[in-house]
């Protein structure tokens, strides 16, 4: 199964970025159900292998986060493909996905290697985006702020291909974040 670590908004930022969900052609908006913050992707994982992630990530308690949305922007250069609201830095979001990292180390799970962009995943794009109209959504929406919001929880979540659709998420395992 493919699985990652994730921070689930809150009701009241879900409902804040649903608002500004609309207006670029092509677009395949998550609905409030799949927003999330990825903090470590492992991948296609064993059903072994997951049991003793799931270990290995509620060994050691984290710190609660209060985070801040800043602004929107897409991922992919030549044609973008992705469109999400950027987080503010924060350390202790970066020391949240360098645990998640150290926990795949530990099990020799392969993450991926890129440099960590937090960041909520608002929408994929289809193939051939409309940039100009990408741009006057940016644009329109770069003044968003949410925040401060509290998440005193991370959750491990599984990522399963439908026939038809997005792909379906589960709730494997959910950590409390605690107290710093």
């Amino acid at each position: 199964m493919i699985l990652f670590a994730a921070l689930l908004p809150p009701p009241g930022v879900a409902l804040a970025v649903r608002r500004i969900q609309k207006g670029v052609p092509g677009a395949r908006w998550h609905p409030s159900e799949k927003l999330h913050i990825t903090v470590g992707y492992f991948g296609e994982v064993s059903d072994r292998l997951a049991e003793e992630l799931d270990e290995e990530l509620a060994r050691k308690p984290m710190p609660a986060l209060e985070l801040h949305l800043d602004g929107v922007g897409h991922f992919g250069r030549a044609e973008p493909h992705q469109l999400h609201c950027r987080l503010r830095d924060d350390a202790e979001l970066s020391r949240l996905h360098k645990h998640c990292r150290r926990a795949a180390r530990e099990l020799r799970i392969d993450m991926e290697t890129r440099s960590y962009t937090p960041h909520l995943t608002l929408a994929y794009l289809k193939p051939f985006p409309d940039v100009p109209k990408i741009a006057e959504w940016e644009q329109k929406h770069a003044g968003l702020e949410v925040g401060p919001f509290l998440i005193d929880r991370m959750v491990l979540m599984s990522s399963h291909r439908t026939k038809a659709g997005p792909n379906r998420y589960d709730v494997e395992a959910s950590y409390p974040l605690l107290g710093a």
